[in-house]
């Protein structure tokens, strides 16, 4: 486990995102995949860029990747929460605000000669809670978290898992995720991260947000009135 700091949090993979819908993802496959265990949720860190006032994020839809494992000719069937979580930052470490499970299901045992990577993907979020993002331990970007549980009898057979990916090409994260419920241990802690030294191999998982980057409702009282004194000036 490496714990975050706000030179972890510099470090930083960024590339520039459009004005489309996708705010974070894109990151190519590895052949690594992660489960978290029974009752524990992996939670992957994801940054967008902002511009002045855009404090809030509207989730759209949220897919995930999945890799799922065959035995006997089918897939092993296994539950899934998706979560999407609030990011705090205390100036050295990172943690997870409010907390929404937003998406709920079972992944079927489907015919299948080996392994396949299955994309879930959320659907329409527009009645789910507005993010707020975490912007202080990076200027221009904002923060949150995107959260997957392993579910039912399954949850912990190894032979599902949330593949694992390199760099994004849309948005930015830091090399590593979180975990709630580490082996029990009923805390959030971040961040966990492959390789030896920690680290050194790819630790981000295959997740896509699309939404829309919003200022905060008291944010657009005030640019309102900035405008109006503006107007004010001028006559």
């Amino acid at each position: 486990m490496i714990r975050s700091s706000l030179a972890a949090a510099v470090a930083l993979t960024l590339c520039s995102a459009s004005n489309a819908a996708l705010v974070y993802g894109g990151g190519t496959e590895t052949g690594s995949r992660y489960n978290p265990g029974v009752g524990a949720i992996a939670y992957m860190n994801c940054f967008t860029a902002v511009g002045a006032g855009e404090t809030q994020l509207s989730l759209d839809s949220i897919i995930v990747g999945i890799r799922r494992g065959a035995t006997g000719g089918f897939l092993t069937e296994v539950g899934i929460n998706i979560y999407a979580a609030e990011m705090t930052f205390d100036g050295t470490n990172f943690g997870r605000g409010a907390n929404h499970l937003v998406y709920s299901s079972t992944l079927g045992a489907d015919a299948s000669a080996g392994f396949v990577t299955q994309l879930v993907n959320t659907g329409d979020l527009s009645g789910s809670p507005v993010l707020n993002l975490e912007l202080a331990s990076n200027v221009g970007l904002g923060g949150w978290w995107i959260g997957v549980e392993f579910t039912g009898p399954n949850a912990g057979n190894t032979i599902n898992g949330w593949r694992v990916v390199n760099a994004p090409t849309t948005g930015a994260s830091i090399n590593g995720f979180g975990v709630f419920n580490n082996a029990g241990s009923g805390a959030f802690q971040a961040f966990f991260a492959f390789g030896n030294p920690p680290g050194s191999s790819p630790s981000r998982m295959m997740v896509d947000v699309n939404g829309t980057l919003v200022p905060a409702p008291g944010a657009v009282a005030l640019l309102g009135l900035a405008g109006l004194a503006g107007r004010r000036r001028r006559g």
